[in-house]
């Protein structure tokens, strides 16, 4: 990665202060990339900004992979269209109630986009991008089938530009609605960007690698996914069963037919990393491990039943090298790291992760738990393991090409770690503390210290961790659907509080 040694921050935009009910691009947003400029913190880490479902509200789960999240889109920012009349509802600080924000801000938004003209040269110029005219087209023909893509009927099955011209001329209201609100979204989404760049701050942005089943990807593609010929699918993708999660994850996204891609030059990842690339200076993708290995689970299955594949592996980042530029990537490889995965990102210069949450050790045995089924093929996975995941080492021990966490969006808080860790790894935490140089009175910022001190390239914590907050600031637990991803900054009193104390060890480690 083609960074110096940094500090940088986890913070979602929907769990930033606002008077609409979610955080979004407006004031707020400079006023946070403001406290990351005043304490030399030079990376935003955000979560996927692709639209969200309307019932599970996770950004990893989207119709698209390339259209933005029209919820984060600052109403007061659309002062070049008609105003509309609207009344604010008493929306909560602490939490984001999803779906009252949606109905409130759709209603905005229909009532603008009646007075838009989408061959006004600013739209057309903007739908002259044949992938978000396409990822578009998918939206509308949702609206309008409300059923699973394999389900509609079969003069939608496939995109033309004819298609979008007539669904244009006759669906008039929910072609305006889709093309405003993406419009505004990228719109004001560079805006950000560009003033979070003229202060000094990168945005580290983030991918999952697989979609969702009804998603624009694969209608769009669905040769390139494993489908039965009605399209549906015969195996899910998922995480095996681990000491995280004895039973494993079953999370049903399609699978990828490696073989149709590589036939293809991987044309759709250039494409879909490249315009992730334009929106974030830095990306990460999620559950790299997938390029080598993934987990596929059978309909009707639990995870524990799943099975190992070969995914594309070395082919894949040699053959994307020529049109990606591979350095401004970053690896989720947690858990299992692979012999293969190790040499593929000293290769390419990707960084990977080590998360100290997940580091401490607590005794002799620090290999995870694949579960007792005999399906899970534990030999084969640990024989490509590399030497180093085998054994846990101080913070100060890790190498430069890694980006270093105290938890993720995926953890307990490092509050909530201390409430529930053991008495064992607890006193293994304070015999690492002993070794660090800027020592605190409270044992989170001890963490945070450990991982600012670490010879890494990246050092990254939560919002939730400055603020030292306990399980009630989590923002996902994985496996579950309740009350994710809703956390929210009240205001930025808090952050005030700690904004010399921030400063301070991004300078003492080097990290401005």
């Amino acid at each position: 990665m083609d960074i110096k040694k940094s500090a940088g921050l986890i913070m979602h935009p929907t769990a930033l202060p606002s008077k609409y009910g979610i955080g979004d691009f407006g004031d707020t947003s400079k006023l946070f990339i403001d406290f990351l400029n005043e304490t030399s913190t030079n990376i935003w880490q955000v979560l996927p900004l692709g639209l969200t479902s309307l019932d599970e509200f996770s950004p990893y789960s989207s119709p698209s992979s390339i259209l933005g999240n029209r919820y984060l889109i600052d109403v007061d920012k659309l002062s070049t269209y008609d105003k509309v009349d609207f009344e604010i509802p008493q929306f909560s600080k602490e939490y984001v109630q999803y779906k009252d924000v949606y109905k409130f801000k759709d209603d905005i938004f229909k009532k603008i986009s009646e007075n838009i003209d989408i061959n006004d040269k600013p739209f057309s110029t903007f739908l002259n991008n044949e992938l978000i005219r396409k990822h578009i087209t998918f939206l509308i023909l949702k609206d309008l089938n409300k059923e699973s893509w394999n389900n509609w009927e079969k003069i939608h099955h496939k995109y033309s530009d004819n298609l979008f011209e007539k669904l244009s001329d006759e669906n008039s209201k929910i072609v305006n609605f889709h093309v405003l609100t993406q419009y505004e979204f990228f719109n004001q989404w560079d805006s950000l960007k560009k003033y979070a760049n003229d202060n000094n701050v990168q945005i580290l942005g983030d991918i999952p690698i697989y979609v969702n089943h009804d998603s624009a990807d694969v209608w769009l593609n669905k040769e390139m996914f494993e489908l039965d010929e009605s399209g549906n699918m015969e195996f899910f993708s998922g995480a095996v069963p681990d000491s995280f999660n004895s039973e494993g994850q079953v999370w049903g996204n399609a699978l990828y037919k490696w073989d149709i891609h590589k036939n293809d030059d991987f044309k759709y990842w250039k494409e879909k990393l490249n315009t992730s690339l334009n929106l974030y200076d830095y990306l990460r993708i999620d559950h790299f491990i997938g390029f080598f290995k993934f987990w596929a689970i059978p309909k009707g299955e639990s995870a524990l039943n799943g099975h190992w594949r070969e995914g594309p592996r070395l082919d894949f980042f040699e053959t994307i090298n020529k049109d990606v530029d591979l350095t401004k990537l970053l690896a989720e490889d947690l858990g299992v790291i692979l012999k293969e995965t190790k040499e593929v990102l000293e290769k390419f210069n990707i960084p990977g992760m080590k998360v100290l949450q997940q580091r401490i050790p607590d005794s002799d045995e620090n290999l995870p738990y694949l579960g007792d089924s005999e399906e899970i093929d534990k030999k084969s996975l640990f024989d490509e393991a590399s030497d180093d995941y085998f054994e846990e080492t101080h913070p100060s021990n890790w190498e430069f090409s890694l980006a270093a966490y105290t938890g993720t969006h995926d953890s307990p808080t490092t509050k909530e770690w201390f409430d529930e860790v053991s008495k064992s790894k607890y006193q293994n935490f304070l015999d690492y503390s002993q070794l660090i140089n800027n020592k605190f009175d409270n044992d989170v910022w001890n963490f945070i210290s450990l991982v600012w001190e670490s010879n890494c390239q990246l050092a990254i914590t939560t919002v939730q961790d400055l603020l030292e907050l306990d399980y009630k600031g989590r923002f996902n637990i994985p496996g579950t659907s309740e009350n994710n991803w809703i956390w929210r900054l009240d205001n930025f009193d808090s952050l005030k509080n700690v904004t010399n104390v921030l400063k301070e060890l991004n300078h003492s480690t080097s990290r401005n």
